[in-house]
């Protein structure tokens, strides 16, 4: 999955705007994803790349998008 396949993924399961996803955003404080939405996000990104979950180790491994993309991606 590229960068802007996973920006667009992130658009489609959180009714966000394309454009308002950047790299540093903050899921929590700009975009308003509660926690409840980032598991949905974080178990639909391991369905659809039936990557592991296990880089995920805390909060921070997926508080920004680019921060969540290389912690489970590696990009």
């Amino acid at each position: 999955m590229t960068y802007s396949e996973f920006k667009k993924y992130l658009s489609e399961v959180c009714h966000v705007p394309i454009e308002d996803i950047t790299d540093d955003v903050s899921f929590r404080n700009d975009l308003g994803i509660d926690s409840l939405q980032m598991v949905n996000v974080i178990v639909g990104l391991r369905d659809k790349t039936e990557i592991s979950l296990t880089n995920i180790t805390d909060s921070e491994s997926f508080a920004t998008p680019k921060k969540l993309y290389q912690t489970i991606i590696g990009g």
